[in-house]
């Protein structure tokens, strides 16, 4: 069995499907409102240079936002299937402490999410400003536990702080992401590190 004191870092491509993952409803919503603006422009004039310089210039933006958020999905969908065949390289620890860490994703969606919603993208120098901002917090994102914290894994999976003892007997702490809606004090599972503190889990029970 593998040890939890092993940190297993995630590649810097899933770090970045994980990030671009927990942005697709913000990424729905700018298309949504970019559209909506430019709806007179969606007008079948044929394929010329004039018309791909306006697809760019009012749809581009929104394009390039579908094609990462279908590629991060995807990407996503490989990735948690690849943990689900590596849990069991994992350690069987037991818990003795949990705490549901689910409402962190209102509170991501309020902080990092909401204030997008209001922005305009019809400029350069909104639409860079934009991926400027986007650097910066993905930058602070793949260095903390916002790894795990995401709106989309929220309907699939839930998050627990634990305090758990493993085989060895020593008693550590790190925050996990589970199938499982509920899990109590006691419960035996497997954890497979995926960075600092931060471990994928399966229940044994």
């Amino acid at each position: 069995m593998g040890q939890t004191n092993q940190i297993n870092r995630l590649y810097r491509i899933a770090e970045l499907v994980l990030f671009i993952t927990s942005y697709t409803p913000l990424f729905i919503l700018i298309v949504l409102k970019q559209i909506s603006e430019n709806v007179t422009y969606l007008n079948w004039g044929g394929i010329n240079r004039e018309s791909i310089n306006l697809f760019i210039e009012k749809f581009g933006f929104s394009f390039s936002l579908i094609t990462i958020s279908i590629f991060s999905l995807i990407g996503c969908r490989f990735l948690f299937s690849n943990f689900q065949k590596n849990i069991n390289n994992g350690e069987i620890v037991i818990l003795t402490d949990v705490r549901n860490r689910n409402s962190e994703s209102i509170g991501y969606i309020a902080t990092y999410i909401i204030p997008f919603i209001f922005q305009c993208f019809n400029t350069r120098y909104e639409i860079f400003a934009f991926t400027f901002l986007m650097i910066i917090i993905y930058r602070i994102y793949v260095n903390s536990n916002l790894l795990l914290i995401n709106p989309i894994l929220s309907f699939k999976y839930s998050i627990f702080e634990i305090e758990y003892i493993e085989q060895r007997g020593k008693k550590r702490n790190g925050l996990i992401i589970i199938e499982d809606k509920y899990i109590l004090e006691d419960t035996m599972i497997n954890i497979y590190p995926i960075g600092y503190k931060l471990f994928f889990a399966k229940n044994r029970e």
